[in-house]
């Protein structure tokens, strides 16, 4: 009997426990989120900027748009004084048809309403993107903006709106007497400029990016912007490193890139390998030809040089970097070992038998460059990304294996690939290894097949592998490919 009141009240006793959502009235459950404090007084601070605009100027406004970055909102919470509070909002608007058309509104909260405590200004038809960062070392943030003038043509600027900020605190901004969100004199907000200089936009197949990075590449605690310029019709390409010095700010050091460069692809902020992890740029372009270049830009020493400056570490003697890519696409630099540096590509061919295409099947050499400007191999892979995947390659295999596909049951869902040994251009090759990528509703039972192991399982996926009777011992164990040979490759996201 008890059992059986048990089961009576456990349901009663749930429904009560839940009765807080689920018999709420319907107003309530359909009611939206609650606005965040400060919400009303701050949009009615920024309709009052483009009502004054509006009056002004004679034209509407409308909502700058940010093309590319992490910042693309038409307005932003920001913590530009460094104090952990994001107490700023920045407000972008467009006034069509006027001389310094995009603005760039940065309001203050001070006590219930927010004020204009700085404004940006600059030509062009959008913003390219935005951030902001303390260049000067002064605890205050600047604010970098890529001006996209048109299509193709940008201006990289930078403001510091620290005296402003300085003034806010110390109590300026309370000398109002009305709740205006705008003083009579709006040229006393306006941000003082530390830099406009041509900028080139990073365009890799549908992604975008700014074609400038923020690093402190010279190791000041100051963060310093490098801006990329290419010259598509000349040798003219290359990287401009600004920062702050003597108490302005300044170029710092220029490099050229390759001879050759018509597109900028996609700029990189990282290191180099050693002790201390020296910071360096990676550039990835496009040659007339179509192969891709990576530049190594890093700031050094240079011998009969009493300062350091920007360095091209990749350029070889014909003024070309090393490191050149063709007929391989989405191969990338990559830290393909875990060690933070990224290690770069170059790709060799294997041989192949009779009519089996193996020129479609590419081993990868991946190296990284030391804190001394030396390019040092770390590891070779099969890189499958079609599939993706790929195999660290041990280093009794270089040179006595080819590679080849089945895709006989690729309609059924299997792809599978053979590594093989290599006996000669007349000799059949001997199968050692086959890597499976499984999917469909039967991928479990197809993975338990005779002498098949699982690698790994990721959503509908299920990579498999299978060793082969061969004279030939490949060095490999099912452990080898379980934890560390066999990887899958993972989605790369732009810095």
């Amino acid at each position: 009997m008890g059992k059986k009141w048990v089961r009576l009240l456990l349901p009663a006793a749930m429904l009560m426990l839940l009765s807080g959502c689920l018999f709420r009235p319907p107003d309530e459950l359909y009611r939206r989120p609650e606005k965040s404090a400060g919400y009303d007084q701050l949009v009615s601070a920024i309709r009052e900027v483009r009502t004054g605009l509006e009056a002004k100027y004679g034209v509407s406004g409308e909502d700058a748009v940010i093309v590319s970055g992490e910042n693309t909102a038409t307005i932003q919470l920001q913590d530009l004084d460094g104090d952990g509070y994001r107490e700023s909002a920045v407000a972008f608007i467009r006034v069509p048809g006027v001389e310094k058309s995009l603005k760039i509104y940065v309001f203050t909260q001070v006590d219930e309403n927010y004020m204009v405590t700085g404004i940006v200004e600059g030509d062009g038809s959008a913003i390219y993107s935005v951030d902001y960062v303390d260049l000067n070392g002064s605890g205050y943030k600047e604010v970098v903006v890529n001006w996209q003038v048109s299509t193709g043509v940008y201006q990289l600027g930078a403001y510091t709106l620290d005296e402003l900020a300085i003034e806010v605190a110390k109590g300026g901004g309370e000398k109002k007497e009305t709740a205006s969100a705008l003083p009579v004199k709006q040229s006393d907000l306006a941000a003082t400029e530390l830099l406009l200089t041509g900028c080139s936009a990073a365009v890799d197949n549908s992604s975008y990016s700014s074609g400038y990075r923020l690093i402190d590449i010279d190791q000041d605690t100051r963060t310093e912007i490098a801006v990329v310029r290419i010259d598509s019709a000349g040798p003219g390409s290359e990287v401009e490193v600004y920062g702050w010095r003597d108490g302005g700010f300044e170029s710092l050091s220029s490099v050229s890139l390759s001879n050759g460069i018509v597109n900028l692809n996609r700029i990189r902020a990282n290191y180099l390998s050693g002790a201390y992890y020296p910071p360096a740029l990676y550039i990835s372009c496009t040659l007339a030809d179509g192969s891709r270049t990576v530049e190594v830009v890093a700031y050094q020493e240079v011998e009969g040089k009493r300062k350091k400056q920007l360095v091209n570490l990749s350029l070889d003697q014909d003024g070309v970097s090393e490191n050149r890519l063709q007929g391989y696409a989405g191969m990338d630099p990559t830290d393909v070992n875990g060690d933070v540096v990224l290690e770069l590509p170059s790709l060799k061919s294997l041989p192949s038998y009779g009519d089996s295409p193996a020129s479609n099947f590419w081993l990868v050499d991946w190296s990284h460059y030391n804190e001394n400007g030396q390019r040092e191999k770390v590891m070779t892979t099969y890189h499958n990304l079609t599939d993706g995947w790929y195999l660290e390659i041990p280093e009794d295999w270089e040179g006595k294996i080819t590679i080849s596909r089945n895709d006989s049951l690729s309609g059924s869902g299997q792809r599978q690939v053979i590594f093989s040994l290599w006996q000669g251009e007349d000799v059949p090759p001997q199968p050692f290894l086959s890597i499976y990528k499984l999917a469909g509703s039967n991928r479990a039972a197809r993975a338990e097949e005779e002498g098949r192991f699982i690698l790994r399982e990721e959503d509908d996926i299920i990579y498999a592998a299978r060793f082969y009777d061969c004279p030939w011992d490949c060095g490999l164990e099912i452990n080898d490919l379980l934890t560390k040979n066999f990887q899958t490759i993972q989605a790369s996201w732009y810095n």
